[in-house]
């Protein structure tokens, strides 16, 4: 029996130690930090532990060695004294106006004043009262301080799409950050974390002491949870989850990956590293969903997604170099370095010859989250969400294909005008959109040695190869699919293999031709 306790929205490392909660032993490579270097930033994605990382670097620091009994650390550490800790959760509430924001830094600074007795004019700045609790902290403990940021970028990722109120909370956390090198004198450690890296170019542009670990290798597993770790350490968890769902630990291991795995964040991809909040839901709940990404896909994703033409076969591979992830998020000009800081896109490949990056959707869970939400915003009825799901599976379970393209038809004849635009392209991306979000198995631009095939989609009764034409003719698209013998990658399957031909009309924005036939 599975007798460990997951830490399912607990990031709190001394309440995950004395429960005896499971937590990720991360404590050799925090140690390599803090025995390395004073001034860090680091990037990931929301939700994948920056928060569990900075408690116990607070749990450290303040020299509370019970809690680390047991774990690496405890070896190799001498030296457990004590240092004044200030930490900075800048996610504790939503900035939608600027009032909101100085009320949370006005609350956080305060508490901490209580602490150290201070007694704060109505004139002074953050910046001032934040350089008298560094002197004031030193002074009376004659320790250098600890200043750990949670979130640094909350305030103004809240703000992208509004430019004056960015404009505005950024110079205000400008102000609040600067005596981070004025007072580095009296400081021991600084870490700050957020998702987005576009405060290197602009609000920490005093700060060039810091340190960006965000795509060292070393460091790639300090947050998340590696495929060794959920071998090792969550071992009993596998088996439990193997057990519940009726399948053998090495399909569960299978299953965990596909789903949850693939991220990595740095050049070398040392480590494969999983979503840590999704991995502890389903190993609590026992139950495989898409608890990272439906907890907060928010409504600008979509529309940036819609500003820069991003579609999402566009998503699945996507080549790039190392400047376009220094690029600042401020202007957005480019949305590939703001959709891999968030966790949508990560690395895939690595180039040294070219140094170039290949990235690509993560896994199951990000890729069909995606879709949810872009399907939710083209068909926002559930009765038409409703009416493609149950064509798909009638699909699925009968091969009954006229009926899925008439469903079709209507699906992409009820796309907004101002949405759609022409050319196959996009219609191709509107079929694989609504496929995936539907659990397909399925893939686009599939690549043959003549060419790449526009759709595949794999069903427990046959295979369908499909071509799409726009302004064309089926039958023009079932002649590409026969001369190029795209269906010929799949004949070693054993499945019946169907060539499907499907021509979209400019005028009327929908099918308005199709044929199939047996490969």
């Amino acid at each position: 029996m599975d007798e460990l306790i997951y830490p399912v929205g607990e990031q709190d490392f001394p309440k995950l130690r004395e429960m005896g909660m499971f937590y990720a032993d991360k404590t050799a490579l925090i140690h390599k930090l803090i025995t390395r270097g004073n001034y860090y930033f680091l990037s990931r994605p929301r939700r994948f532990g920056k928060s569990l990382l900075l408690s116990t670097l607070e749990a450290y620091f303040q020299g509370r060695r019970e809690l680390f009994q047991g774990l690496a650390i405890e070896r190799l550490e001498r030296d457990w004294t004590p240092h004044p800790v200030l930490r900075l959760d800048m996610s504790r509430d939503k900035f939608s106006n600027v009032a909101n924001l100085m009320s949370m830094l006005d609350g956080m600074l305060a508490t901490y004043e209580r602490q150290y007795g201070i007694t704060p004019a109505e004139a002074d700045s953050h910046a001032t009262r934040l350089n008298r609790l560094i002197e004031l902290a030193y002074e009376k403990t004659g320790q250098r301080v600890v200043v750990l940021v949670d979130e640094y970028d909350a305030p103004m990722l809240d703000s992208l799409t509004d430019e004056a109120r960015l404009k505005e909370i950024r110079n205000i956390m400008r102000g609040v950050y600067s005596p981070l090198k004025a007072q580095a004198a009296r400081l021991r450690f600084v870490l700050l974390t957020g998702i987005t890296k576009f405060a290197q170019m602009s609000i920490f542009s005093e700060l060039n002491n810091l340190m960006n670990i965000s795509m060292a290798p070393e460091y790639e597993a300090l947050c998340g949870i590696t495929a060794d770790e959920i071998a090792t350490q969550m071992r009993p968890g596998v088996e439990a989850l193997a057990r519940h769902h009726r399948c053998t630990p090495e399909q569960m291991l299978d299953t965990l990956r596909r789903n949850y795995d693939g991220y990595h964040f740095s050049p070398a991809m040392t480590a494969d590293v999983y979503n840590p909040f999704s991995l502890v839901k389903v190993f609590q709940y026992k139950e495989l969903d898409a608890y990272w990404f439906e907890s907060g896909m928010s409504s600008w994703l979509i529309e940036l997604l819609r500003q820069h033409d991003m579609e999402l076969p566009d998503m699945e591979r996507i080549v790039t170099d190392r400047d376009s992830f220094d690029t600042p998020t401020d202007s957005l000009v480019d949305i590939v370095p703001l959709l891999y800081q968030s966790g949508y896109l990560t690395i895939k490949d690595f180039d040294r010859d070219d140094e170039t990056f290949t990235l690509g959707i993560p896994n199951q869970e990000v890729r069909r989250g995606l879709s949810k939400g872009l399907v939710r915003h083209l068909l926002p009825r559930s009765t038409e969400r409703n009416y493609v799901r149950r064509a798909y599976l009638d699909l699925k379970a009968t091969g009954h294909v006229a009926a899925f393209m008439a469903v079709l038809t209507d699906f992409f004849h009820s796309i907004p005008y101002d949405v759609a635009s022409p050319g196959e392209k996009h219609y191709q991306a509107l079929l694989y959109t609504m496929l995936v979000a539907q659990g397909a198995d399925v893939s686009a631009e599939d690549r043959t040695s003549d060419g790449r095939i526009d759709i595949v989609l794999r069903m427990p009764n046959a295979i369908y190869v499909a071509e799409l034409k726009h302004g064309r003719s089926a039958d023009e698209a079932l002649q590409q699919l026969r001369r190029k013998d795209y269906a010929a990658k799949y004949r070693h399957d054993g499945r019946p293999l169907q060539l499907l031909a499907i021509n979209i009309s400019p005028e009327t924005r929908t099918v308005d031709d199709w044929l199939l036939e047996q490969a």
